[in-house]
């Protein structure tokens, strides 16, 4: 059975991002994935969000699964002895197995009435109708309503209760797994072909390869054709400087350049 700890959102190498959803109350991924480097990177960001909320719903049915073995087990003490250094009994202590006991009770007792519908659509368990037999409910099913629009390199949204909640900043764990599924569409070391068809504009391009300044030829020649260009490396922000200054580069270019933005 597949838990929320095992529902990650990208595989092959961070180059596919799977498209969880719902099937009669379990996590499936029923779609094709997306694929980085193709996808926009709003329908990346949008489906992050479906998967998070689909696996904050598996999380859920895992505590009940969890709470449900451990409230049928025998009810431990409530109290077990404590002893000094020298083995002489000062006093009880709560147990903290009767505490997760007692937890485990109040989490059954509290489940809300979506999170019991969704597991009685998981173990086919839905209520029927006594006189004929068929299903008195409809089965579980999560529908997510249109994204709103978000920034999706900076921003993000909640499901909360079936909607959308207010938009949000990325926490850092999310920045970090969106940067990392970028790098893969858009890498920071890569190829000078690469550099030059997506980094460079056709004008900027012409400049730079036909200038007949010393200075440039010698940076075009060590930049661009060398096996890979790094916009990591000092030498390659040294190398558009050099751009720059002889007016082929606007600071504003050189600066989208480095940030790795591809041009439209």
């Amino acid at each position: 059975m597949i838990r929320a700890t095992d529902m990650i959102d990208a595989y092959k190498g961070d180059s596919l991002v799977y498209r969880w959803s719902l099937v009669d109350g379990r996590p499936r991924c029923a779609d094709h994935p997306a694929d980085v480097a193709t996808a926009s990177l709003a329908d990346i960001a949008g489906q992050l969000a479906i998967n998070r909320a689909i696996r904050a719903l598996q999380a859920q049915v895992d505590a009940y699964d969890d709470a449900v073995l451990l409230a049928s087990r025998p009810e431990p003490d409530a109290t077990v002895p404590l002893f000094d250094d020298a083995g002489a009994h000062v006093g009880d202590q709560p147990n903290p197995a009767h505490a997760a006991w007692a937890a485990a009770g109040a989490l059954l007792a509290n489940a809300p009435a979506e999170l019991l519908h969704l597991i009685r659509t998981r173990d086919d368990a839905l209520e029927t109708d006594p006189a004929t037999g068929l299903l008195a409910e409809a089965p579980f099913e999560l529908v997510p309503p249109p994204l709103p629009t978000f920034d999706p390199a900076t921003e993000t949204v909640d499901l909360v209760a079936g909607a959308w909640s207010d938009v949000r900043p990325l926490t850092a764990e999310e920045a970090t797994a969106c940067r990392a599924l970028m790098l893969v569409r858009w890498p920071r070391v890569m190829t000078p072909r690469d550099a030059i068809v997506y980094l460079l504009t056709p004008a900027e391009w012409l400049a730079i390869s036909t200038s007949s300044d010393p200075e440039v030829r010698a940076t075009r020649q060590a930049a661009l054709g060398a096996n890979t260009v790094d916009l990591d490396n000092p030498a390659t922000a040294a190398a558009l400087q050099v751009f720059q200054m002889a007016g082929l580069l606007s600071s504003e270019r050189a600066k989208a350049i480095l940030a790795g933005e591809r041009r439209a």
